[in-house]
């Protein structure tokens, strides 16, 4: 994982195609400054990725639950066992963009940040589909891209 100095972060390729899936590099972490200004209370999240939103959520002690979503079994277990995580930590291995909210489900904040690139949905569609879908579950919402 990234190293204190930042001069070492981690990767995840797929072949053929033309951007990482994943990384922990300071370009990552500064994508998610909506995150980090916006999170409290009960928090949603749609992807796993390299866990690298996991600490930053752990030392906020305004932070009370976090879900994550991930789709990929295999990127769980690539990561889920390493990645910081503490009691208030969920997942559920399922599809963002498909998976249902328990009844009764609501959260303070939604982050959006699932892997696009073979995706039929472009970045607007994508952002349209799921503000419609947890909007009203949630006081926030936001997209890695925003």
């Amino acid at each position: 994982m990234k190293s204190e100095n930042h001069d070492t972060y981690t990767v995840l390729l797929k072949e053929g195609c033309p951007m990482p899936i994943m990384q922990d590099s300071e370009a990552e972490y500064n994508e998610h400054q909506w995150l980090w200004d916006n999170a409290e209370g009960d928090i949603l999240i749609g992807g796993l990725g390299l866990g690298v939103v996991h600490q930053p959520l752990i030392d906020n002690p305004a932070v009370t639950s976090v879900t994550v979503v991930e789709l990929y079994q295999d990127v769980v277990d690539l990561v889920w066992v390493d990645c910081p995580k503490d009691g208030t930590f969920s997942l559920v291995v399922d599809d963002f963009e498909t998976w249902t909210p328990p009844n009764g489900s609501f959260w303070d904040v939604v982050w959006c940040d699932t892997w696009l690139v073979d995706n039929p949905l472009t970045l607007a569609e994508y952002k349209t589909a799921m503000t419609t879908k947890y909007g009203p579950y949630c006081n926030k919402i936001s997209f890695w891209s925003s």
